[in-house]
């Protein structure tokens, strides 16, 4: 509430414990009781479809703006469709790289962390699964996709935001960049066997934005930070045996701040969301165990994040720039 007496106004905000409160009933409304209805109706498939697709879409408001979350909802679903009925296998790889490659494409207007956000669904799938099960964690993969986009908009995220202008007119280039970091690192897991391989497309959708666009301008430089800061934090405690019901809990408690203080320091946020989406993913995922293959797949992830940062750094200072401003634009 706003009082203006003359010149003088005082401004009633919202406490910390109130709007700590408010995150997390919206928590247990938006993204507790989809998950669970998914779950009742069509099984562990469809709801863990139906949380990444409400974790994707929110993030990738908060990284791209609502508008460009709004164009993954079709996507995100088809991308769900296709590898419940492909499996972990080649089919795998080439759904990552088609990934890799749009999202490259969709960097210099700003829609890369959107499009990489639409990966954790596929990044997520392990088992082959009949079609009618298949097109059921489709559809609620659209459902809560969706109510990602509504939750991300009342959230106050913007429509859109600026890309990096640098690479105007080289979409081409960045396309193929990603994704053969995608297919490469895709490919690995596949071909050595690796039952926890979806941790090298994790790592590569959670970390390549801020890689990206991190050296451009302050907010870049604070999703860089916060971001590599969760993983940093977060993936010890993801190897660690504990039940799947305990990853679901802390990826939930972990998102309370994240959406808490969003709009107060991005930093904060970024750190508290990569933390957060690890964990979801590990719990959808089902694979509670410590073992070697795990952290092979986390090191290749981290391996390829490494060379995605040299080689974007190379290309952006070679990109030519006789038609490109001298500073990106990045959020």
């Amino acid at each position: 509430m706003i009082t203006t007496m003359g010149t003088e106004s005082t401004t009633t905000r919202m406490s910390l414990g109130a709007r700590i409160a408010r995150v997390v009933g919206v928590i247990i409304i938006v993204l507790i009781a989809p998950m669970v209805i998914a779950y009742v109706v069509a099984g562990p498939g469809a709801a863990a479809a139906t949380l990444m697709g409400i974790v994707a879409t929110v993030s990738a408001c908060v990284r791209s703006g609502w508008h460009r979350a709004a164009w993954m909802v079709p996507l995100i679903g088809a991308y769900a469709v296709v590898t419940s009925m492909v499996g972990y296998g080649w089919g795998w790889v080439i759904v990552m790289g088609f990934v890799g490659l749009t999202a490259g494409i969709g960097f210099p207007s700003g829609a890369m962390s959107a499009l990489l956000y639409a990966g954790l669904v596929p990044a997520m799938v392990t088992e082959v699964v009949s079609t009618r099960d298949a097109l059921l964690t489709g559809l609620f993969a659209v459902l809560g996709s969706a109510l990602g986009v509504l939750l991300g908009k009342r959230l106050g995220t913007k429509p859109t935001v600026p890309g990096n202008e640098k690479w105007a007119g080289h979409e081409a280039t960045s396309g193929a960049l990603v994704a053969a970091l995608f297919v490469a690192g895709t490919s690995i897991a596949v071909a050595t066997g690796m039952p926890h391989g979806y941790w090298v497309a994790l790592t590569l959708i959670v970390v390549i934005p801020p890689v990206a666009q991190g050296d451009d301008t302050k907010r870049g430089r604070e999703r860089l930070i916060g971001t590599i800061g969760g993983l940093l934090i977060v993936i010890p405690l993801s190897l660690i045996p504990l039940p799947q019901w305990a990853f679901y809990l802390i990826g939930f408690a972990l998102l309370v701040p994240a959406f808490a203080i969003m709009k107060k320091n991005y930093t904060y946020y970024a750190f508290f969301e990569s933390a957060a989406v690890v964990m979801l993913v590990s719990a959808g995922n089902d694979l509670v165990g410590l073992d070697a293959a795990r952290i092979e797949a986390s090191a290749i992830g981290v391996a390829l994040v490494a060379v995605a940062a040299v080689a974007i750094a190379w290309g952006v200072r070679h990109v030519t720039a006789s038609d490109a401003p001298t500073k990106a634009l990045a959020p």
